[in-house]
C-alpha cells in the first residue's frame, strides 16, 4: 500500500492549478465575487476525493485480478462450472457451444471470433440484446468523452472557485456564468447524439424482433401459435363457442379448471416419495455403517474355493454384533452346511424359466425368481428400532415405519390422483376464466391476438402470445378482471410506499460517504478520524458503495412476490414487471436520495450557520457528490463483473459441496440445472449506471470514462457467460431492450433539469433558457418515439407475413395484383363479412350509354369548351417548371440539396459506406436484410404425440409419479429395497454408489432422474 500513499499526493499536485482565489483572505472581496467565496474555499480544503477513489480502486482491482486468475486456472479443469453449455447431455435438444482451447490464454482469440449471429440464434434474444445494450452504453459514454472532455474539462479546471482534487473537474468550480454557454453547446450535441442512438436502436430492435419471430424454427413452435385469453366471461367458457368465435383456424383449446384439490394430492405424493427416498438412503447408510463396524471387529475368513467375498458374511454371534433375524440365521446355517454355493454373478444349478428382473439379485444369493420373504437384508446389521420412522398426523402421531408407510401411502395416492384426473378431463370441476387457444399457424394466432375479442371492457383481455407452458404461473389465471385491477393498484401502492421508506437506509449510507461532517455532528464517532489513512479511505469510499449494492440486492426478490400477487401470468412477464419497478427503486434510492443527502451533508453545518447561503452552497456541493458514484461504478462493473466471471457459488458447489454430498437427488439437480439470469434485476442496474453517467456528463465529465470502460469489462464477462454458462430458457422476445432504451430518457431529463437548476442558482438565465428549449425538444422526441414503437412491440404486421411467403412487393406488382385480385367474397377471411356487393353502399347510379345520345349533341361539347382555361393553366405550369429546373440544375444549392436528399433517403439497391448504413438502420437493417441470418435453433424439433394432454394443462393434470434414486451398496440393501418399492413408485440404484463415510458418487449422465426437454 506504500505506492498508493505516494501516488495520491502526486495526483494532488498535478491537479492543483495556481490561482489567486486559493487565498481565503481575498476570496470574498475581489472582482465582484459573492459572499460565499470564503465558504467555498474552506469547503474545498476538506476535499478528499482522491483518497476515497483510491481506497475503492485498490481493493476492487485486487479483487478483480484474483478472480480473473482463479478463472484462468480453473476454466480448463472445471468444465461443469465454466463451460456447462458444451456438455451435450445438459444442452439437449439445443445446440452445444463451441469448444475452446484448454490453455490459459490461447482461448481468448477463438472466443472473440465467435460471431454475433451465433449468440442471436443460440443464446436467446434477451441475451443478444443485453450484450448490445452494454455496447450501446459503452459507445455513448466513450463518444461523450470525445465530445465533452476537450471543451468542458479545461473550463472546469480554470473555473477560479478554487476546488481541489477531483472536485476541481466539476461544474462547481466555475465562477462566471458566461462559461455556461459552453455547457449548453456541448449538451445539445451530446444529448442529441443520445437521442439519435435511442431512436436508431428502437428501429433496429423492431426489425430484428420481427425477423426473429418470423424465422422458420421459431414460427413453428407451439408457443408462437398459442394465445392466452384471460378474464373470459362465463358464457364463452365453452370449446364450441370459442371455435365459432375464432373460426376454423383454431386447432386445440385448453379450458382450465379449478384443480386445487388435485394439486394438493400431487404435492402429497411428491412429499411422500421424497420422504421414502430419504428413508431408503438413511437405511442403506445405517446398514452399511453397521456392517463396516462388524467386519472391522470380526474380519471375515478367506473365501472358500468357488465363493467370492461379496457372497460371504460373518457368522459370528458375539453380543457386540447386531442381532440377526430368523431368516438371516437360516441363511447362515445353510451356508455352513454347504447347501449354498454362490458366485458373484449367479448360483450353481438350474434357474427358473420365469421372467425375472435382470437388475435384481436375491439378497441371500438364491435364484432371483425366488421371493425374499424371509426378512430384510438391513435387519442383518441393524435392529428394527433403528429403521427410519416418523409420526404422521394422519396416524394421530403414532410412530410408523417410514418405508412401509410411504409405500402404502403412494399406492393410495396414485389411485386417487388417477380418478380425479379422469373426472377433470371429462369436464368436471369449476372452470377458470382463462383459456389457451392453439391456432394452425402463427399468422392466425397473430390475427386473433390483435383482434378485439369482446365488446365489454377488460373482458377476454389482457391477451398474451408466445408464453411457454413451463413459464406459466397457474395461480394467476384464476383472477377475475375486477380482482386484477384491485391487485395491481394495491401492489403499485405498496411499491411506492417501499420506495419512500427505503430512502431511510439509503440516506444513511449517503451520509457514511461524508464521514468528516458526520463525526462533527456526532462527536462520539470522533475516533474514526484517528484511524489510519488507508482504513479511513476504505470507510469513506469503498464501504458506502458496497453497502448500497447489498441493500439494493434485496429488492428484486420482494418485487417478484409483488408481481405474483398482482396477477402476472408468466415468469417472463414477472421479470418485465420487476424491470420497471426495480428501475424506479434504483433511480430514486441509488441516485436521487444518495446524491441529495450527500450534497446536503457536505454543507449542513454551513447551511445552519448561514441559511441564506443554501443556494450557493448546493450549487457548489451538488456536483462534488459525483465522486461517490465513481466508487459505485467501480464496484458494480469491475467487482461484480469479476465475481460473475469467477462464478464463485457454482465453483464452491461443484468442487467442495459435492465431495461431502449424501443425497443423489440434490447432487443431480445441482449438476443438471444451469444458472438462470434474472434479466428483470440485471437490466435496471446498468440502466441506472447509464442514467448516472448521463446526468453527470456535463457536470462532472470524469464519470463518463469510468462508466464506458466498466461497460466494456461487463460486456466481456456477460458474453462469455451467455455463450458457455447461463441458461437461455426464459425469453421475452427481447422486450427488456426497448424498455431499457426508453428508461435512458430519464437520464437525459435528470441531466437537463440539474443543469437548469445549476444555471438558475448561478443566475445564468441565457443558458437556462436554451436548456429549457432542449428539454421540451427531448419530451417531444420521447412522445413521438413511444407512439411509433409501442404498436410494434407486441404485434406482428400482416404485411410481413405476406412478404415472408411471396417476397418483397414492388409498386408495379401491386398494381397488377389489384387488377387480378379475387373479390373479397371469393377469399374467405376475417373481414370477408364486411363486403356485400348486393347492398351497393355508397354507389352512384350508372349513366346511360353514349349510343343513346344524339351525334350532334355529342360533338357540340367541343365548341366553347369550359376546360380551355385548365389546359392553358397546365401548359403554363409545365413551362415554368421546366425553366426553373434548368436554372436551378446549374446552381450550387441544388448540388448541396441533392447530397442532403441522398443522405436522408439513400438508394437501398446501391452499396453504401459504413456510416451511411449506420445512420439508416430502417433501410440497411430492415426485415428483409436481417431475415437470412436469423433462425434460432434447434432445427426440426417435433412435439410429442401426446402434447395436447400435457402442454397447457397445469402440472398436476399430467405430472408422472416421482422417480427415486438411491445408491447401490456392498451390503446389497439397495437391491432388496428396489425390488420391494418398485410396485409403489419407480426406483433405481443404477449409476449411484455408496462410498466410505456414507458419501455417494453418481453418474449424472445416466441418471434415471434425467427427463427429456421439450421445446414448446
Amino acid at each position: 500500500m506504500a505506492w498508493v500513499s505516494e501516488t495520491i499526493p502526486f495526483l494532488k499536485r498535478r491537479l492543483e492549478i495556481p490561482n489567486q482565489d486559493d487565498d481565503g483572505r481575498i476570496g470574498a472581496g475581489r472582482n465582484g465575487s459573492t459572499s460565499t467565496g470564503t465558504l467555498s474555499t474552506l469547503n474545498a480544503d476538506k476535499s478528499a476525493s482522491l483518497e476515497g477513489l483510491g481506497s475503492t480502486f485498490v481493493p476492487v482491482i485486487i479483487l478483480t485480478v484474483i478472480c480473473v486468475l482463479i478463472f484462468l486456472v480453473n476454466r480448463p479443469k472445471q468444465r461443469r462450472v465454466y463451460a456447462p453449455r458444451t456438455i451435450e447431455v445438459l444442452q439437449k435438444p439445443e445446440r452445444t457451444s463451441p469448444q475452446l482451447p484448454g490453455g490459459w490464454v490461447n482461448w481468448i482469440k477463438p472466443f472473440f471470433a465467435i460471431d454475433h449471429t451465433y449468440i442471436l440464434n443460440n443464446c436467446s434474444l434477451d441475451g443478444f440484446f443485453f450484450l448490445r445494450f452494454l455496447r450501446v452504453l459503452a459507445i455513448i459514454c466513450l463518444v461523450g468523452c470525445c465530445l465533452v472532455w476537450p471543451i468542458i474539462l479545461p473550463i472546469h479546471g480554470t473555473g477560479r472557485i478554487g476546488l481541489k482534487q477531483l472536485d476541481q473537474l466539476t461544474i462547481g468550480n466555475i465562477k462566471f456564468g458566461i462559461r455556461y454557454y459552453a455547457h449548453v453547446a456541448v449538451a445539445w450535441c451530446f444529448f442529441g447524439f443520445v437521442l439519435f442512438m435511442i431512436s436508431r436502436e428502437c428501429i433496429y430492435y423492431i426489425n430484428l424482433r420481427q425477423a426473429y419471430l418470423l424465422s422458420p424454427n421459431y414460427s413453428k413452435r407451439l408457443s408462437s401459435r398459442t394465445v392466452l385469453f384471460t378474464c373470459i366471461p362465463r358464457p364463452y367458457l365453452d370449446e364450441q363457442t370459442l371455435r365459432k368465435l375464432f373460426g376454423d383456424s383454431v386447432k386445440n383449446i385448453w379450458l382450465l379448471r379449478n384443480t386445487n384439490y388435485l394439486r394438493g394430492l400431487v404435492e402429497d405424493r411428491e412429499e411422500a416419495a421424497l420422504r421414502l427416498e430419504q428413508a431408503e438412503i438413511q437405511l442403506i447408510r445405517k446398514a452399511n455403517a453397521a456392517r463396516a463396524r462388524a467386519l472391522k471387529r470380526n474380519p471375515p475368513p478367506p473365501p472358500a474355493p468357488g465363493l467370492t467375498t461379496k457372497s460371504c458374511t460373518s457368522s459370528s454371534t458375539s453380543p457386540d454384533e447386531p442381532a440377526l433375524d430368523v431368516a438371516a440365521q437360516e441363511a447362515e446355517k445353510a451356508k455352513s452346511d454347504g447347501e449354498l454355493r454362490v458366485t458373484e454373478q449367479h448360483v450353481d444349478g438350474p434357474r427358473s424359466e420365469a421372467s425375472v428382473d435382470l437388475e435384481y439379485e436375491h439378497p441371500y444369493g438364491f435364484d432371483p425368481s425366488l421371493p425374499d420373504v424371509r426378512g430384510s437384508v438391513a435387519a442383518m446389521w441393524i435392529p428394527a428400532k433403528a429403521r427410519p420412522h416418523h409420526r404422521p398426523i394422519r396416524n394421530f402421531g403414532r410412530r410408523v415405519d417410514t418405508i412401509r408407510w410411504t409405500r402404502a401411502r403412494l399406492k393410495a395416492l396414485n389411485r386417487d390422483i388417477w380418478k380425479l384426473r379422469k373426472k377433470h378431463r371429462g369436464g368436471d370441476g369449476t372452470p377458470l376464466d382463462a383459456a389457451f387457444i392453439e391456432f394452425d399457424s402463427q399468422t392466425s394466432a397473430q390475427v386473433a391476438f390483435q383482434t378485439l375479442a369482446h365488446h365489454q371492457p377488460l373482458h377476454m383481455s389482457p391477451r398474451y402470445i408466445g408464453i411457454r407452458p413451463e413459464e406459466v404461473i397457474w395461480s394467476s389465471l384464476r383472477i377475475k378482471w375486477w380482482e386484477r385491477i384491485m391487485r395491481r393498484f394495491l401492489m403499485f401502492g405498496a411499491i411506492a410506499t417501499g420506495i419512500v421508506f427505503w430512502s431511510i437506509p439509503s440516506a444513511f449510507i449517503g451520509t457514511l460517504s461524508n464521514i468528516d461532517q458526520l463525526t462533527e455532528l456526532l462527536p462520539f464517532l470522533g475516533f474514526i478520524n484517528h484511524l489510519p489513512g488507508a482504513i479511513l479511505g476504505v470507510i469513506k469510499g469503498f464501504l458506502p458503495a458496497l453497502a448500497l449494492t447489498w441493500l439494493m440486492a434485496i429488492v428484486p426478490k420482494i418485487l417478484r412476490g409483488c408481481a405474483r400477487v398482482a396477477g402476472v401470468p408468466s415468469h417472463a412477464h414477472v421479470e418485465l414487471f420487476v424491470q420497471n419497478a426495480y428501475f424506479a427503486f434504483q433511480v430514486v434510492q441509488v441516485f436521487l436520495v444518495t446524491t441529495l443527502v450527500r450534497a446536503a451533508s457536505d454543507s449542513l453545518e454551513q447551511i445552519i450557520q448561514s441559511p441564506l447561503s443554501i443556494k450557493d452552497l448546493l450549487s457548489a456541493n451538488l456536483p462534488t457528490a459525483s465522486n461517490f458514484y465513481l466508487s459505485y461504478i467501480l464496484i458494480q462493473c469491475l467487482g461484480a463483473g469479476a465475481l460473475d466471471l469467477l462464478n464463485v457459488v457454482d465453483l464452491w458447489k461443484h468442487t467442495v459441496v459435492t465431495k461431502f454430498a449424501t443425497d443423489p437427488r440434490k447432487q443431480f439437480r445441482r449438476w443438471d440445472r444451469l444458472k438462470r439470469v434474472h434479466w428483470g434485476s440485471v437490466y435496471p442496474r446498468f440502466t441506472n449506471l447509464a442514467v448516472i453517467a448521463l446526468s453527470y456528463s456535463c457536470i462532472a465529465p470524469l464519470i463518463l470514462l469510468f462508466a464506458g470502460l466498466g461497460m466494456c469489462f461487463v460486456y466481456v464477462v456477460y458474453r462469455y457467460n451467455l455463450i458457455y454458462v447461463y441458461e437461455s430458457d426464459l425469453d421475452t422476445q427481447g422486450l427488456f431492450y426497448p424498455t431499457a432504451l426508453m428508461q435512458l430518457m430519464w437520464g437525459l431529463y435528470i441531466a437537463e433539469i440539474c443543469m437548469i437548476g445549476l444555471f438558475a442558482l448561478k443566475d445564468g438565465f441565457g443558458p437556462l433558457l436554451l436548456m429549457v428549449l432542449f428539454l421540451v425538444f427531448s419530451v417531444l422526441v420521447h412522445i413521438s418515439l413511444s407512439e411509433a414503437v409501442a404498436p410494434l412491440l407486441y404485434n406482428l404486421p400482416r404485411t410481413l407475413a405476406r412478404e415472408k411467403d411471396v417476397g418483397p412487393i414492388t409498386s408495379t406488382e401491386s398494381v397488377e395484383q389489384d387488377l387480378t385480385a379475387p373479390r373479397p367474397e371469393e377469399s374467405g377471411g376475417l373481414a370477408a363479412a364486411y363486403y356485400d356487393e348486393d347492398e351497393h353502399f355508397g354507389d352512384e347510379p350508372e349513366p346511360p350509354p353514349l349510343s343513346e345520345l344524339d351525334t350532334d349533341i355529342q360533338m357540340r361539347g367541343i365548341e366553347g369548351s369550359s376546360s380551355l382555361k385548365y389546359m392553358i393553366l397546365d401548359w403554363s405550369k409545365d413551362m415554368f417548371k421546366s425553366k426553373l429546373r434548368s436554372d436551378v440544375a446549374d446552381s450550387g444549392l441544388t448540388r448541396v440539396l441533392t447530397r442532403v436528399k441522398i443522405f436522408l433517403t439513400p438508394d437501398p439497391t446501391k452499396k453504401q459506406s459504413f456510416i451511411m448504413r449506420w445512420f439508416h438502420p430502417e433501410i440497411y437493417q430492415d426485415f428483409r436484410s436481417l431475415q437470412p441470418i436469423v433462425n434460432p435453433g434447434p432445427d426440426d424439433v417435433e412435439l410429442p404425440e401426446d402434447y395436447v394432454r400435457k402442454a397447457y394443462w397445469p402440472p398436476e393434470m399430467w405430472q408422472p409419479p416421482p422417480r427415486l434414486w438411491i445408491p447401490k451398496d456392498e451390503a446389497r440393501v439397495s437391491r432388496q429395497e428396489v425390488a420391494h418399492t418398485k410396485d409403489s413408485v419407480f426406483i433405481s440404484d443404477q449409476g449411484c454408489w455408496l462410498r466410505d463415510k456414507g458419501r455417494v458418487t453418481c453418474d449424472f449422465e445416466n441418471s434415471p432422474l434425467k427427463e427429456p426437454r421439450i421445446l414448446y
